[in-house]
């Protein structure tokens, strides 16, 4: 059976939230900061090699030569701010706005001060379908209704590794969620295992992709689907 109640969101979410909602508003700020804030090794490395160098050349060689060397690592760095921001642009755009997406969830899970903490015991083995993107869990919630995960392999979500070590099989499963990004912070196993079919299905394409979310009714990660888990496995049978 499942159960859901809210919870209070515990100290080290709650930090990590408020890190992303300080994010910067504005992509240039973020550029900038990126670019001249020492962020990337060969631009630390140049700065604060720089300062040792012209000590040097001050020391062996007088006030002229390091003004000269001073001059030269002025053009240097303009033109490889120049050069290396033009071919970073793409990609610090798209971090940028994946940032400031994290941010605006940030900033609304907050605002609710509240997390959902689910617990599920379950009477029989999970049925799961692997994909490009990770695997798709399907476990019985009782009462004729089934447990819909998505679960990525980005790495960020916690579920994976339970997945791939074959913890997922594990009877009790515990796991916060946040109430807008819904995204899973925390996530356990616990109990026996319980074991179902050996050989996993495998969706290949992304018309079998669409196929199995149409004929689940296109859940959100998290949802219950108000159907029986047999009738759902003996649907997804025969489409993958």
């Amino acid at each position: 059976m499942l159960n859901t109640a809210r919870v209070a969101l515990p100290p080290p979410i709650e930090v990590r939230l408020k890190n992303a909602s300080e994010f910067v508003d504005n992509v240039t700020e973020f550029t900038r900061e990126d670019l001249i804030g020492f962020r990337r090794p060969l631009a630390a490395t140049f700065a604060f090699s720089a300062p040792l160098v012209l000590a040097f050349i001050y020391n062996y060689a007088g006030l002229q030569a390091t003004l000269q060397w001073a001059l030269a690592y002025c053009a240097i760095t303009a033109f490889g701010l120049l050069l290396v921001g033009r071919q970073l642009w793409p990609s610090l755009v798209q971090e940028f706005e994946a940032r400031s997406e994290a941010k605006r969830k940030a900033v609304a899970d907050l605002r609710c001060g509240f997390g959902e903490a689910s617990f599920i015991s379950l009477v029989r083995a999970p049925y799961f379908i692997e994909h490009e993107h990770g695997v798709l869990v399907l476990a019985d919630a009782g009462d004729f209704r089934t447990l819909f995960f998505s679960v990525s392999n980005d790495g960020e979500d916690p579920r994976w590794a339970y997945y791939q070590s074959g913890e997922l099989n594990r009877k009790v499963w515990r796991w916060l969620r946040l109430p807008i990004s819904r995204d899973v912070v925390r996530f356990s196993t616990e109990g026996s295992k319980v074991y179902g079919v050996d050989e996993i299905p495998v969706i290949d394409s992304i018309d079998a992709w669409e196929a199995v979310h149409t004929a689940l009714g296109e859940p959100l990660d998290g949802a219950i689907i108000h159907r029986p888990l047999d009738e759902l496995v003996d649907t997804l049978a025969r489409m993958v």
